[in-house]
């Protein structure tokens, strides 16, 4: 399932299909393809959309990079990625513009970090001279402290640049450095821009995920505390951690959790209670196949409940013919014999043989039926398939291998052996009764009341 963005440069609108997107610090990035295939990186502030841009082939883009590297990605269809897109269509800004208006919509501080984000796009001599003219900008105002929230941005971005020497060189800053190095409380409370970056560099450290986590619950920011718990789950597969994101999940409420589950299987969760919710969101969607796997991989069991709705989808003939390999089939009825009840095991082994005669011979069921043929309840309806393999060497016995068909709901296979039989035994109104039945089953009504007035003609010269 594709999802999309739509951006719009002047008038035109285009959407763009959705490649991934990564969620690294305050930053969340989109990478998308327009319909020749072209990149564009999509950049927002936490939920602030900022710009979308165009990538060279040639170029290198550092801290998109870094985010798609150290960032926690999500591929679509995702909740979080659609939570992010809601606000389409996403216009084109001249770089000029973003950052005559970012100073009065967000902090100088905040307003240096996202220059950072487009190194590549603009030139860094260009961005560390922005960062500059916003340091000055607070320098002049007398705002020391602030100044050294942008030069620690600036450290960050260019260590090396003569700038940050210049800005790092001042005296004035020496009693805010010694503050920062004893991580006092009162000063790293007001920069949380520091903070964030300083616990996220030393994650997966418990102390870090606390503190950012904390963090996340001040600002409001639940895209982020969700991604940071998917992120220790991720990291430590640890059953209460993913209890406790499973509350989150029901406290912000995103759509569509089964996406949720399955990117936590894509990132390798396994744990019992996982296990057991990746299941029953399988069942609910449907999805047979991959319902098996995890029933056999983890040897799980099924609830009398669970074991209801696995016979209400095998029951749904089209789909398991659909959804399943021959060996999903296979997997199947080994697995619900070890889960379910005799009579509901027998019920899914009819509807898999079932399923198996629309496009395989008996023969081949015979041989498919070898890792089951001891179970107790697969006897009767393997011997039905036995009989049926013999039959088919014998043309005396058509009409036999029809009803068997027809057991089976095989109605056009069941037509051609009673079509043969009454060839053979054309005084014989048997088969002609069973042809009436057989059209009227798959809807052919003139066929049905064609041999049904043909049965009670030779009914009556009998």
């Amino acid at each position: 399932m594709t999802q999309t963005i739509t951006i719009q440069d002047k008038n035109q609108s285009r959407d763009l299909a959705i490649d991934r997107m990564t969620i690294y610090k305050q930053s969340r990035i989109i990478e998308a393809r327009d319909a020749k295939g072209h990149p564009h990186y999509v950049f927002f502030y936490e939920n602030e959309y900022l710009n979308y841009v165009i990538p060279k082939a040639d170029t290198t883009y550092p801290y998109v990079k870094a985010a798609f590297q150290k960032g926690t990605t999500f591929t679509p269809p995702h909740p979080l990625v659609h939570a992010q897109c809601a606000n389409t269509p996403f216009k084109k800004k001249s770089f000029n513009d973003l950052f005559a208006k970012l100073p009065k919509q967000r902090t100088l501080q905040e307003t240096a970090l996202i220059a950072t984000y487009f190194e590549g796009f603009i030139m860094k001599e260009k961005l560390v001279h922005l960062i500059k003219k916003l340091y000055y900008q607070n320098r002049r105002d007398g705002k020391l402290l602030s100044c050294f929230r942008i030069l620690n941005i600036l450290r960050d971005f260019a260590p090396n640049h003569s700038v940050t020497h210049s800005f790092t060189s001042d005296l004035q800053f020496t009693q805010y450095a010694a503050l920062y190095k004893t991580n006092d409380d009162s000063v790293l409370s007001r920069d949380p821009i520091y903070v964030e970056n300083q616990a996220y560099a030393k994650l997966p450290k418990s102390s870090a995920f606390q503190t950012l986590d904390h963090l996340y619950q001040q600002q409001n920011r639940w895209i982020d505390r969700l991604t940071l718990h998917i992120y220790r789950v991720q990291h430590t597969k640890n059953e209460n951690h993913y209890l406790f994101l499973k509350t989150l999940i029901h406290e912000y409420g995103p759509e569509n959790r089964f996406q949720i589950l399955k990117d936590l299987s894509n990132r390798g969760l396994t744990n019992e209670s996982f296990s057991q919710d990746m299941l029953q969101a399988y069942l609910n969607e449907s999805q047979l196949e991959s319902a098996l796997q995890l029933i056999c991989q983890h040897e799980l069991n099924l609830s009398p409940t669970q074991s209801e709705q696995l016979i209400t989808i095998v029951k749904q003939k089209e789909l398991i013919t659909q959804s399943l390999t021959p060996e999903g089939l296979q997997k199947l009825i080994l697995t619900v014999c070890d889960n379910i009840d005799e009579e509901q095991a027998s019920t899914i082994l009819y509807e898999a043989l079932s399923s198996l005669l629309i496009d395989q011979t008996p023969a081949y069921i015979q041989n498919w039926a070898q890792p089951i043929k001891n179970i107790k309840i697969a006897e009767p309806l393997l011997k039905k398939i036995d009989e049926m393999n013999i039959l088919l060497e014998d043309p005396n016995q058509q009409r036999r291998l029809g009803e068997l068909y027809h057991y089976f709901h095989q109605p056009q296979k069941a037509i051609e052996c009673m079509s043969w039989e009454m060839e053979l035994n054309n005084e014989d109104p048997k088969p002609v009764q069973w042809l009436s039945k057989l059209y009227h089953e798959v809807g052919m009504l003139d066929e049905h009341k064609a041999y049904q007035k043909l049965y009670v003609d030779m009914v009556k010269r009998a």
